[in-house]
């Protein structure tokens, strides 16, 4: 096997992964499961995002109340 000199540092190679400068922003939907259900559809028509996008809307633990979330990365240029 190849052996480094004697006193040699040796080193891992580097890898640079491409970086993509990404933002990110979070959509919280929070109120009545039909009005979730009705904005996410809206939003989806309009072609901001896609329905698959959303988290199902779970229950807060308050009477009727629902949340979804979606998280939507834009690269900077």
């Amino acid at each position: 096997m190849f052996q480094p000199p004697a006193g040699a540092v040796q080193t891992a190679p580097q890898f640079n992964l491409p970086s993509f400068n990404q933002e990110a922003v979070r959509h919280i939907l929070l109120g009545d499961y039909g009005a979730i259900v009705d904005s996410i559809n809206r939003m989806t028509v309009l072609g901001y995002c896609e329905r698959l996008a959303w988290s199902e809307p779970l229950p807060t633990g308050r009477h009727g109340e629902y949340i979804s979330v979606m998280t939507r990365k834009r690269t900077l240029s």
